[in-house]
């Protein structure tokens, strides 16, 4: 694995050679599973190399691949474990498509590995990268200063997190594990503007590192610190009060549970005989039980799915209503409330600052990056 790392580190082609950019290596973990894939040029230019250097040929049209014994096959091209498609023109788009995965359009370098399993590993700037994660993980339609408080979030995010899949050969995957990355195909100008507009800008905490810069959908009306989710208290991601988000679809959420199921999944975690199975609070609690050797509200989201550790629960007999509010952790910026924040003419940064206590914004090549 190490030897993999190394050749996509040694691969960055001459045109991102000198450049301030940071390069990112994204996992695609969507077609790891394929045996064939289909591939194209959308615009611009690809070539094909192997793991040498070697040019092997010109991606002239629509080309499917298929994998056999380990070695990826390519019309007339020798069998190679290693394959590489390189822009021949910057800004170049590439579209990648198997049966059960779909597609995704991408710019960058492509590596395909065909090793115990597929591996497609995206090596783009990451400029070029972060429009993908914000049509992902926020959609499309919103204020431009929602945008902009958005890429600075990711941006950090991504700073923060760069090698987080080492091992695996690559820097981040493309799923929740890390930041959803959809690739190009829908991003639109506004997003662009977004994130050009941002361009190298990060959050850094009073020793100028890039923060933690979680993000959640809706907070329910009020975020928590990272001690109630991760058991380490940040100095800047504190809970604060937001009501911009209690107007959106996500800010309140109900949910029936089986009694018995819920009683003796407490008496599991907190070791009383006969638990109670309604609990009323009037503010946003970190544990169960308004005790603190209980169990937290986080444990009992990831157990019964809910869709956040901010809830009630009412006894119904046989049945749990419960009944809660926002969607996710509900640590760091709250994306609804800072979508209300936005159309309320808050600009990016008093939308970051009221999520994240006693942070600055620097370009990430001031910031103090701490790398394994």
């Amino acid at each position: 694995m190490r030897l993999l790392f190394f050749l996509l580190v040694c691969f960055t082609v001459a045109i991102q050679a000198g450049q301030s950019q940071e390069i990112v290596r994204i996992g695609l973990l969507e077609f790891s599973q394929a045996q064939t894939l289909k591939i194209r040029s959308v615009s611009g230019g690809f070539q094909w190399v192997n793991a040498n250097g070697q040019i092997l040929d010109t991606l002239t049209q629509s080309t499917r691949i298929s994998i056999h014994n380990s070695q990826w096959k390519v019309n007339n091209l020798p069998l190679e474990h290693h394959l590489i498609l390189q822009p021949i023109v910057p800004g170049s788009v590439l579209s990648i498509q198997s049966v059960h995965a779909g597609y995704r359009q991408v710019k960058g370098i492509l590596h395909l590995f065909a090793d115990s399993e597929v591996r497609c590993i995206l090596e783009t700037s990451l400029e070029s990268y972060l429009p993908g994660v914000l049509v992902a993980e926020a959609g499309k339609g919103h204020v431009p200063s929602f945008y902009e408080a958005q890429a600075i979030v990711s941006r950090t995010y991504t700073i923060q997190s760069m090698g987080r899949h080492q091992l695996e050969g690559y820097d981040l995957c493309n799923s929740v594990h890390c930041q959803v990355f959809q690739g190009v195909s829908t991003i639109n100008d506004t997003i662009l503007s977004a994130v050009m507009s941002t361009r190298d800008l990060v959050l850094v905490d009073e020793e100028k590192h890039p923060i933690t810069a979680a993000f959640h959908s809706n907070c329910g009306g009020h975020t928590q610190g990272s001690e109630a989710v991760w058991q380490h208290a940040l100095p800047y991601l504190k809970g604060v009060p937001d009501t911009f988000c209690l107007t959106y679809p996500h800010s309140h959420w109900e949910q029936l549970i089986d009694a018995i199921a819920w009683r003796d999944w407490l008496q599991s975690k907190s070791g009383d005989a006969s638990p109670p199975s309604q609990w009323l609070h009037t503010n946003r609690e970190s544990f169960l039980m308004n005790r603190e050797d209980a169990i937290r509200t986080s444990q009992a989201r990831k157990e019964f799915g809910f869709r956040s550790g901010f809830f009630i629960t009412l006894n119904e007999g046989d049945s749990i209503r419960v009944i809660g509010r926002g969607f996710g952790h509900g640590v760091g910026m709250c994306q609804e409330g800072a979508m209300g924040r936005a159309k309320a003419n808050h600009d990016a940064w008093e939308i970051l600052s009221h999520y994240y206590q006693n942070v600055s914004l620097t370009p990430w090549q001031n910031a103090q990056i701490q790398r394994d």
